[in-house]
């Protein structure tokens, strides 16, 4: 979990304003060896509200950075 913080962190860049694991399951359904890990992320400017697009670029940002460094792949 640490790694992925890491990376999350990495390519959330400035507008992270908190990060939080919240959720982790490991069990047949998933796979063996592997672990699921569910995190919640708020992002925030202290000179603007956001828009729904910036937080979209930020989160597939944050999505490609999982996919290509630790494997990961986001939870349907």
């Amino acid at each position: 979990a640490a790694r992925v913080e890491e990376v999350i962190r990495r390519a959330a860049g400035g507008l992270l304003e908190r990060l939080e694991l919240f959720d982790l399951y490991q069990g047949e359904q998933i796979g063996a060896g592997k672990k699921s890990l569910a995190y919640s992320l708020v992002y925030r400017s202290g000179e603007r509200t956001l828009t729904d697009e910036e937080v979209r670029g930020e989160r597939q940002r944050v999505v490609t950075a999982l996919q290509e460094d630790v494997g990961g792949s986001l939870r349907q």
